[in-house]
């Protein structure tokens, strides 16, 4: 027994030798990708993040600590003044909140719980309170400090102008901040939204302007001898290119990269850092020593005071994931696409990127009720979509975006086989299978692109349409039907800058034929089954269903009764293209929404507004099938009686004829890797911009470096806001507007009211002291009226005063309704209850906007005695064109000229037909006996007009100033240059949840110019201080005011 027990304890033995041997512990590394340093205030001690979390280390490198674990990002850590503490920003619920942490580990204290975004900036010098900034007064930016102790907080200043990273100076008496400024991720732009710096003295109140070159000054704080150390360029990047101009890549320079300059009290620039290439970014000053840690590139670099060569800090992080990248999902609806077979058995669906496969009827003997489970047929963690079925039913044809391209791929169902039929370089879109099976059509992406037909047997390719651009924002094909007899092809293109036509062309490739021929929308082309016509949707002649006799009839058709006859053999299809535009005649007038389609009996079915609708073969019947709307993807099925479609997401089988719907139910198991998800999604992403970015040399930069560089980032990202900024970071080298991107949030998160009232922070006793109550809002009523100068004691019998925990309160109120205790004293005795429901964030924005423009409103028609009229255009969406037509209508009557103000305009796309309708110059004037004359055509413009626009003029709203100029119908623009931040602009899904935009088409004046990153200037610059705007005054609108004075009239001799 003691020889068997060594035996087997050597057996054991050398098995764990063995083991160990082939599994070696790996060998620690330094990580790349920390970001957000900051040094405690001695500077022997470095906070940073990484994977979501604040990590601690030695300042000279070494393996970190971590200090918080979260499945939400924790980021933007500092280090109080004292050691003890530190404050970071954090996405537990659902938006940026502040918390505190003890410098030694410990529990995190949360200190704000307002539903809009807070992040910590700055101690002051005892360590008792948090500056930062927030927007929670309409369209007022505030700078605020928060009490660690109490809550309290305290509104230091406001501005209408963004603030960004306020922070104490050494003596706690002055606070700098940035004022304006492009994102942090742009730090290359130059131009009138470029941040300045700014300080404000905390006991007078006065502010001050530091610096203000029209680069960017970022992250600006105070050295400990009180000078500012910044982050800024010493001159510009070139970047948005003119009209029709080739441009080499960028060469780089020290003084082109972001690099850290220390600012004097005269504002005047020492460079500290001397790099090339990368920017610097988020510097974090040690209190007492004045060290600087700092990122560049995928490192935290460290510099000590009175040196000039940082080094790199080597930070060893060794940690396991918080959760399983590997995740496990159970889905019963969410379905993106579907496509039942041929044979009726079974339908294909969408579903996260991946394609399904489940029966459409369940077999004898199953419960109606149960839920099929569904087939995976892919598994590729990206998209695999725009699929379609063979003629057997047995193999799928789909696109998917694996190797870094949107290509073509077989799927085998019974073999699992998957075979690859397209490996050029361009994407391809809008895969369908020809009606004989044959063949697949596809539209190609790119300089080259097209229609192009894929045949089967032999994969040999054949150009059918040529049509470069295809897809790209722009021109570019849409859908393509094949006629009865498979000889022609009708497709839709957009012609021209506003029009989408229908055109015919030989199935086989040829000449394309224009057969709509008209300025107007049309769309979804489909073939009667007996050849004799094409039908479409079209605004024309109004919105409705049309349709386009492919030969002249041989009768006029309200001299007979239109019936459909069945083919009794294969149709020929023969087009007279002669005038067949003229052919063209009105069916219905309910309009077409999406997938029209010829049915076998000869009617017409299609979706209008999520519901079936039915029109007769002779358009004299037009029935509405179904009620309640939400359908898409309504599909036919080949017995001619069944018809599928989905609706919220999941997908249902009827009737042709009507009747019950049934829900076509299941179950899959989705086991998806996140990691692999978001690879897929970063290749996508840098895909999409290198296919359909507007500008093929990417503003100089090289854009496939710039893709190697942020993969080496990727191990960095474990939230979805880390992965999304990475993205954000990589596209903002290319300093280009409308590129954000948004990460999902699965994270509840609170939605604060407003009080209705603002608050008076300068009041420190018990209650809210009231402010002001503007009109409108419910204190303005007279049963629930509140005066300026009152105290809200409770709230719904709770005692608050202006500390953050209040919103924690309000948060809480899921209807609004709230009772308040108010007095004119700061006490409960002899107060009054009031009672009414909050407002929501946007009505309070939009009630504060609304003011705001009545009162200017009424400051011209007092200024001018009636003369001028004021009209401010807020974005250029459709609903502020509504907005426009009625208000000019309003308030030009009578006026002699006009402030059109687009200052702080969102942007939008209506600014070319605000310019269409303000270009229509009288021609002559009518008159009826007995009434004032009046100017043809009606609404005719003719009067002076000055523009108003600043530097948060965004998009449209620039290019509406600079058409009002370039066309002549603006006098003066006055105000401040417009920011550049203009281009035509769509978005992208990527896999996992994320959006993100792209920029597809530049914006160029008739000289040539960009107006990408070159916004437009005033013709008189008159700038509007913080103090003036503050005080109510407009230096802007009175200029405007005093330029449209009436001319004086030259006296004859």
């Amino acid at each position: 027994m003691k020889m068997l027990f060594s035996i087997m304890a050597l057996v054991l033995a050398s098995s764990v030798t063995s083991s160990s041997a082939q599994i070696p512990p790996p060998k620690p590394k330094p990580v790349s990708g920390a970001r957000h340093p900051a040094l405690s205030p001695d500077g022997k001690r470095l906070a940073f993040v990484y994977r979501g979390d604040i990590w601690l280390a030695n300042a000279t490198g070494g393996r970190a600590v971590p200090l918080t674990s979260h499945i939400e990002l924790d980021a933007y850590p500092v280090f109080s003044p004292d050691g003890n503490w530190i404050a970071f920003g954090s996405r537990r619920h659902g938006q940026w909140d502040i918390f505190v942490i003890p410098a030694l580990g410990g529990a995190a204290r949360q200190l704000t719980w307002h539903s809009g975004h807070e992040l910590p900036f700055g101690w002051n010098a005892d360590s008792s309170r948090i500056s930062f900034t927030a927007r929670r007064d309409g369209t007022r930016y505030g700078l605020y400090t928060v009490d660690v102790a109490t809550f309290r907080t305290e509104l230091i200043c406001e501005d209408y102008a963004t603030m960004r990273y306020p922070r104490w100076s050494p003596d706690g008496k002055t606070m700098v901040y940035g004022r304006y400024g492009m994102p942090w991720y742009r730090p290359r732009y130059s131009g009138s939204a470029a941040a300045d710096i700014w300080t404000i003295n905390l006991e007078t109140k006065e502010r001050k302007k530091v610096r203000g070159t029209g680069h960017q000054n970022l992250f600006t704080q105070y050295l400990p001898d009180g000078r500012l150390v910044t982050v800024t360029t010493g001159e510009a990047t070139p970047s948005s290119p003119k009209l029709n101009e080739t441009r080499k890549k960028n060469s780089d320079n020290e003084k082109r990269t972001p690099n850290l300059w220390a600012i004097n009290a005269k504002g005047e620039a020492n460079q500290l850092t001397h790099f090339t290439g990368d920017s610097v970014r988020y510097p974090s000053v040690a209190a007492r020593t004045g060290d600087i840690a700092f990122e560049y590139g995928h490192q935290i670099w460290l510099l000590k005071k009175g040196r000039t060569d940082a080094r790199p800090v080597p930070l060893i992080v060794l940690t396991d994931h918080k959760q399983s990248p590997r995740r496990r999902e159970r889905l019963e609806d969410g379905v993106t696409e579907a496509e039942p077979a041929p044979d009726g058995k079974s339908m294909i669906l969408g579903l996260k990127g991946d394609i399904w496969q489940i029966p459409i009827t369940k077999p004898s003997g199953v419960a109606r009720k149960s839920a099929e489970q569904a087939r995976r047929l892919t598994r590729w963690p990206g998209d695999d979509s725009d699929f379609s079925w063979a003629k057997d039913s047995k193999k799928i044809y789909f696109t998917s975006d694996r190797e870094n391209n949107t290509r073509i791929y077989e799927l085998n169902l019974e073999t699992q086989k998957l075979r690859p039929l397209w490996n050029r370089k361009e994407d391809v879109v809008r895969l369908r299978l020809s009606p004989d099976g044959k063949h697949l059509f596809f539209w190609m992406a790119g300089p080259k692109g097209g229609l192009q037909r894929l045949t089967l047997a032999d994969e040999k390719l054949k150009t059918i349409i040529k049509l470069p651009g295809t897809h790209v924002r722009g021109r570019g094909g849409v859908e393509y039907e094949w006629s009865p007899d498979n000889q022609w092809i009708a497709y839709t293109t957009r012609t021209d800058s506003s029009s989408f036509n229908i055109w015919i062309v030989p199935a086989d490739g040829g000449n394309s034929i224009n057969v709509t021929r008209l300025n107007a929308f049309h769309s979804d082309p489909t073939w009667s089954v007996d050849g004799k016509y094409l039908y479409f949707q079209s605004d024309r002649d109004g919105e409705g269903l049309y349709r386009l006799a492919l030969k002249p009839d041989a009768f006029r058709i309200s001299d007979v009764d239109m019936k459909f006859v069945k083919p009794s053999k294969p149709v020929k299809v023969e087009i007279d293209f002669d005038g067949i535009h003229r052919r063209i005649t009105k069916m219905s007038s309910q309009n077409p929404s999406s997938d029209l389609i010829a049915a076998a009996d000869g009617r017409l079915y299609f979706l209008a507004r999520g519901d079936i609708y039915r029109v007769s073969y002779d358009g004299r019947e037009t029935k509405k099938i179904t009620t309640g709307g939400r359908r898409v993807a309504f599909r036919v099925m080949n017995d001619g009686r069944r018809v599928t479609f989905m609706k919220g997401g999941e997908m249902y089988v009827g009737r042709i004829d009507g009747g019950p719907e049934t829900k076509i139910t299941f179950g899959a198991d989705w086991v998806h890797d996140v990691n692999a998800e978001r690879m897929a999604a970063f290749n996508e992403f840098w895909k999409t911009f290198h296919h359909r970015f507007y500008d093929a040399n990417f503003h100089g930069r090289d854009w496939d470096a710039l893709r190697v560089k942020y993969l080496k980032r990727m191990g960095s990202v474990d939230t979805p806001m880390e992965f999304s900024t990475l993205l954000q970071m990589m596209v903002g080298e290319l300093e280009a507007s409308h590129t954000e991107v948004t990460a999902p949030s699965d994270t509840p998160k609170p939605t604060t009211p407003h009080l209705g009232f603002t608050i008076d922070h300068s009041h420190r006793g018990l209650g809210l002291k009231v402010k002001t109550v503007p009109k409108g809002a419910p204190g303005s009523f007279e049963k629930t009226h509140i005066k300026t100068g009152e105290f809200i004691i409770l709230i719904d019998g709770s005692m608050i005063d202006a500390n953050e925990r209040m919103y924690s309160l309000l948060n809480a109120r899921e209807d609004r309704i709230v009772e308040l205790l108010v007095n004119d004293k700061p006490q409960k005795a002899g107060g009054r209850k009031v009672r009414y429901q909050l407002m929501s964030q946007t009505d309070w924005r939009d009630l504060t906007y609304q003011n705001q423009v009545t009162a200017a409103r009424r400051a011209v028609e007092t200024a001018s005695k009636g003369k001028i009229g004021y009209l401010h255009i807020a974005a250029m969406s459709s609903s502020d064109k509504t907005r426009f037509e009625r208000e000019a209508y309003e308030y030009i009557l009578g006026k002699d000229a006009m402030i059109f103000d687009v200052r702080n305009n969102r942007g939008g796309n209506i600014s070319d037909t605000l310019i269409d309708w303000l270009e229509r110059k009288p021609h002559g004037i009518y008159q009826s006996r007995d009434q004032a004359p009046e100017v043809a055509p009606d609404r005719a413009w003719n009067k002076r007009v000055i523009v108003l626009m600043n530097e948060h003029s965004y998009s449209n709203g620039e290019m509406f100033p600079y058409a009002m100029r370039q066309r002549g119908l603006a006098e003066k623009l006055v105000g401040i240059a417009t920011p550049g931040y203009v281009i035509w602009t769509s978005g992208f899904s990527l896999p996992g949840g994320f959006k993100a935009r792209i920029p597809g088409k530049a914006v160029y004046r008739m000289d040539g110019s960009n107006m990408e990153n070159n916004g437009e200037k005033p013709d008189v610059r008159v700038w509007m201080t913080p103090d003036e705007w503050l005080a109510g005054k407009d230096p802007q609108l009175d200029k405007a005011l005093e330029l449209l004075q009436p001319k004086p009239t030259a006296q004859k001799p």
